[in-house]
């Protein structure tokens, strides 16, 4: 029983540290890594939903400029909205507070240069709403209506939709972005 437990705990050790490093860009580098002690950040305080939640390249860069606005990762999940610029890509959803839905991003990794991305937002027919209209190479991919403040950034390897201005300032700081033309 010791023995079996000794390699339990030194296989996990040894697989915990082949995670392989990211970038500060989302690059063309080996898929995510699986869930595990390591790449889930839980060591780090960082909590994934789901739990086993792989971690993408780039996720780290995304960290660091939300931890440089003084904005510590307290959640990673999934990002419904991976397919918003016309075609899936590889997403991830941010917050530094303790639960969803108080602020943070959804945060879309690019894996080449996109081209020209817009958002054109305008008011929509119920009062406070807004549509926000997104082309890519002057094509529209999506077209969506909120009740709720949507800032968008884009750049080299990024496309974000952050729901509050601290976050939206903190990864265009970090992340060397900017606001789309519409």
């Amino acid at each position: 029983m010791t023995k079996r437990l000794a390699l339990v705990l030194l296989l996990g050790l040894a697989s915990a540290s082949c995670v392989p490093a990211e970038t500060s860009a989302y690059r063309r580098t080996p898929g995510p890594t699986a869930g595990g002690v390591a790449a889930s950040g839980v060591a780090a305080g960082i909590h994934r939903d789901p739990a086993d939640l792989a971690v993408l390249p780039g996720e780290s860069a995304v960290m660091s400029a939300f931890e440089h606005a003084g904005m510590p990762v307290r959640l990673i999940g999934m990002s419904k909205f991976a397919g918003m610029l016309g075609s899936m890509r590889p997403a991830r959803a941010f917050t530094a507070a303790p639960t969803w839905g108080a602020g943070g991003a959804d945060v879309l990794f690019l894996e080449e240069p996109i081209g020209d991305v817009r958002v054109c937002t305008t008011p929509s027919a119920i009062p406070g709403w807004t549509i926000n209209t997104l082309f890519v190479n002057g094509r529209q991919v999506d077209r969506s209506e909120a009740g709720q403040l949507v800032l968008f950034s884009v750049g080299h390897g990024y496309f974000v939709q952050a729901w509050d201005e601290r976050t939206s300032d903190a990864l265009r700081q970090g992340l060397g972005l900017e606001a789309p033309r519409c």
